[in-house]
């Protein structure tokens, strides 16, 4: 029987610093006639610039990123399951761990067997980038409160982008995946350009001198086909396109005199911050429904903000499968019975986001594991 993989979360947040340096801060510090440094601009730690950032290195601390908790923990996980999802052996998750350990990134602890806690030291700061407000005004999007503020910003990445990402085997592809990332949400997302664009320069000098040449980077983009739309511009196309054709802004122009600009782009469900608006909105629906249909059995109270947990949890998808499934097995128990029925409706009436989550969690590692 084939090992299963993880179940991670639909949504997962990952600090533009750590995108910055697992996929190798940039080495061309001037710009514009000015010297900037990545690594204070960001305010990457020390443990974190320490580190030789393997694929495998990469792959684990962002699959502990999709699995832990709003406070960095990590009750409970399997080795196995972690070396199948990532594509590598047990024994690299576990050097792996004592390395980041060593470096005060995680704390760690057997369980029993090949089962293991992991604790993410330092969360909020290094891993989601959030910082007690003092004279910053800056809030980040998923934090209500006011007492966060961010310096670089965090990026979300849906579970579908996630696998794809735990699959790459080549270092240098997943160095530029994790860079096309954060130029996606820099540029997309924040300052509302149409396309993210990295430029030759920007591309070069993140990656290993030796692999820092164009038809090395044309090949390591088409690799990245399966995650993003990718349009490569050369040479004249390249002038012509975004100095003719599109209503090419200030801030790029500096990429265009490179002559070779990739495109990178998030479209439909990979796009995750445009996902969870959809998501959201359709989920509040879903649970109106099923509320209508749960009203001739009993009442429960549930707010938005569970409802929107649970859609980036697991995804629309196996919400709408969750809640008919228990429609059906409401019905499926009234012929039995009413005891039968009563069972179920309690149950929901004393916690219906705990009861649809059971329910949805079980769609969910099926899916995975298909």
């Amino acid at each position: 029987m084939e090992q299963g993989k993880l179940i991670l979360k639909r949504h997962i947040l990952v600090a533009n610093k750590l995108l910055a340096v697992m996929s190798g801060l940039n080495r061309q510090t001037k710009q514009n006639g000015i010297y900037t440094y990545e690594k204070h601009n960001l305010g990457i730690g020390d443990a974190f610039l320490s580190i030789k950032w393997t694929a495998s290195l990469m792959k684990q601390l962002l699959t502990y990123a999709s699995k832990c908790t709003s406070d960095g923990t990590i009750t409970l996980i399997s080795e196995q399951e972690m070396a199948c999802t990532m594509g590598c052996s047990v024994r690299t998750i576990q050097n792996n761990n004592i390395l980041l350990a060593n470096a005060g990134i995680i704390q760690w602890d057997r369980l029993w067997g090949g089962y293991i806690e992991v604790s993410l030291c330092n969360y909020l700061e290094d891993f989601l980038d959030l910082h007690t407000k003092e004279s910053s005004q800056e809030k980040a999007e998923d934090f209500q409160e006011d007492e966060y503020y961010s310096k670089g910003g965090y990026t979300s990445i849906t579970d579908e982008v996630m696998y794809l990402l735990l699959g790459i085997r080549s270092v240098n592809v997943l160095r530029l995946a994790l860079r096309a990332l954060y130029t996606y949400e820099k540029d997309v997302n924040v300052k509302k350009e149409t396309e993210a664009l990295l430029s030759y320069s920007e591309i070069k000098h993140i990656l290993p001198r030796y692999i820092g040449y164009k038809r090395a980077i044309r090949q390591l983009a088409d690799k990245l086909s399966s995650i993003f739309k990718i349009e490569l511009f050369e040479k004249e196309d390249c002038i012509k396109t975004f100095m003719e054709e599109k209503n090419m802004k200030k801030s790029i122009l500096e990429k265009v005199k490179d002559g070779f600009i990739l495109s990178c782009g998030l479209i439909g469900s990979r796009d995750s911050k445009k996902q969870k608006t959809i998501e959201k909105a359709y989920a509040e629906h879903l649970f109106t429904r099923f509320q209508s249909f749960f009203q001739s059995f009993g009442r429960y109270e549930i707010d938005k903000k569970h409802i929107h947990n649970l859609a980036l949890e697991f995804g629309t998808d196996m919400l709408e499968k969750a809640l008919q499934r228990i429609q059906h097995d409401l019905h499926a128990f009234t012929l039995q019975g009413y005891e039968a029925a009563m069972t179920i409706v309690r149950e929901i009436e004393a916690d219906v986001a705990a009861y649809v989550q059971k329910i949805a969690r079980g769609y969910y590692q099926a899916k995975i594991s298909a």
